[in-house]
């Protein structure tokens, strides 16, 4: 899965992801329904809590210690009553950020009523077992029985991760936000680091607390990480076009939600005079929204379909040169069209060979290549991206090992970003490929 080679990029993703303070608009709390359980329910050593993966067992039974030891979620509440927590929510007019609804939502599992907490509760787990899988009051004990099925999990009221486009939303609505939970260019100002995401990449940095073996193939089918990256590039594509439709993410009604526009078109330090060396798509000092998602999908697609892939870019340079007016609200419109009429059931269908996962790298290395000084916001999309095509091919991640890690050098962190570095690597490797 060439995980090693990903802890350069952890270093910042995580930091950009996991510890977020959000959120300005109120929050939708859960649902009424079933009773959230608590870690201490999944905990015992015959249970998740293992210190180590138990043979013979169709699960590794140690995901409890994994989460605890080794997941950023687990300490999602300790960042809350960090000095820098209390430094920002002062700055914001907001409560003590371990107090504030608009925090919890996205750094705990959040359940404000108290009959829904289960005797075993606590809201200082952090981003536990329960905020992906779902209230476990009526699944806990039947999942557990020997042969249950995944459906019968499902009935139970489990939560279905195990479908690619569900995970990738459940996950994208705390690390890049939905219409309930967002984290806004007021929070970036008072401090809140740059949100960043990408299914594949983030899911096995999480760590990866499951085993693709047979027991999950027939359970959950297949685990291919560039059909998880598919998903998720698609599913942020979607979550992009709703936040630029929604009222929510305006400000009075009128200006745009600053957060959903690139960082670095505007953020860049005069001092190395990096001014002299951009194009800044020909806007300078102008908005531009973080396209980032639709240009990864329009470039991939050019392995699976040309012509949809053309389509695609028509639409997005549309919404490029025109947001704000009525032509981008018909962008918006056809590109909604496209991507869940077409794109999405093509990719998530994809069969994934050694043909597909070279096309594919070749047109993300070209796009690399041909895309003048790069923002970085569109730079470690296109890294994350290579990384997963490689890892579904043994054969080409063998080839290409040594020019992805120069390639990933490059993205160590985004405020040193030199997109020229980047573009040299970049060079290399489109220029490797055979």
């Amino acid at each position: 899965m060439l995980v090693k080679r990903l802890y350069i990029i952890a270093l910042f993703s995580w930091l950009a992801a996991v510890p977020c303070l959000p959120l300005l608009a109120e929050p939708g709390a859960v649902k009424l329904g079933a009773k959230y359980l608590g870690t201490g329910s999944c905990s015992s050593s015959n249970c998740h809590g293992s210190a180590h993966p138990l043979k013979g067992s169709d699960v590794l039974q140690n995901e409890y210690y994994t989460w605890t030891k080794h997941d950023q979620h687990s300490r999602a509440y300790s960042n809350l009553i960090s000095s820098d927590a209390r430094r920002m929510t002062s700055l914001l007019g907001l409560s003590a950020p371990n107090k504030e609804p608009l925090c919890l939502s996205c750094h705990t599992t959040y359940v404000p009523e108290q009959s829904r907490r289960g005797e075993r509760f606590q809201i200082e787990d952090g981003v536990s077992c329960e905020s992906c899988h779902g209230a476990a009051e009526n699944w806990l004990e039947s999942h557990a029985v020997t042969g249950a099925t995944h459906k019968e999990n499902l009935a139970h009221g489990l939560t279905d991760i195990a479908q690619l486009s569900q995970r990738a939303t459940l996950c994208l609505s705390c690390h890049y936000g939905d219409e309930e939970k967002r984290v806004t260019h007021d929070l970036y100002g008072a401090g809140h680091p740059r949100l960043s995401f990408e299914l594949d990449t983030f899911g096995i940095l999480q760590p990866k607390h499951w085993v693709v073996d047979q027991d999950y193939i027939k359970r959950k089918s297949q685990y291919v990480p560039l059909l998880a990256w598919f998903a998720g590039q698609s599913t942020h594509a979607q979550s992009l076009i709703k936040m630029l439709q929604s009222q929510a993410r305006t400000m009075d009604g009128a200006l745009p939600e600053l957060a959903l526009f690139d960082c670095f078109s505007c953020h860049h330090s005069l001092a190395e005079q990096q001014w002299k060396h951009q194009t800044y798509g020909g806007k300078p000092g102008q908005l531009q929204i973080n396209l980032a998602p639709l240009l990864m999908l329009q470039w991939s697609l050019k392995a699976l379909d040309p012509p949809l892939a053309a389509t695609l870019g028509e639409q997005v340079a549309i919404l490029h040169t025109s947001y704000g007016t009525a032509a981008s609200q018909e962008a918006l419109t056809q590109l909604t069209e496209l991507l869940t009429k077409q794109v999405q059931p093509l990719i998530l269908s994809a069969p994934v060979d050694y043909q597909l996962c070279k096309g594919v790298l070749q047109q993300l290395s070209l796009f690399a290549v041909t895309t003048p000084f790069p923002k970085y916001e569109v730079a470690e999309q296109i890294g994350m991206g290579i990384q997963a095509t490689l890892a579904s091919s043994s054969q080409l991640a063998k080839e290409y090992k040594s020019e992805l890690d120069k390639l990933f050098k490059t993205l160590s962190q985004p405020t040193n970003f030199k997109s020229e570095r980047f573009t040299a690597a970049a060079t290399k490797l489109q220029r490797s490929i055979r």
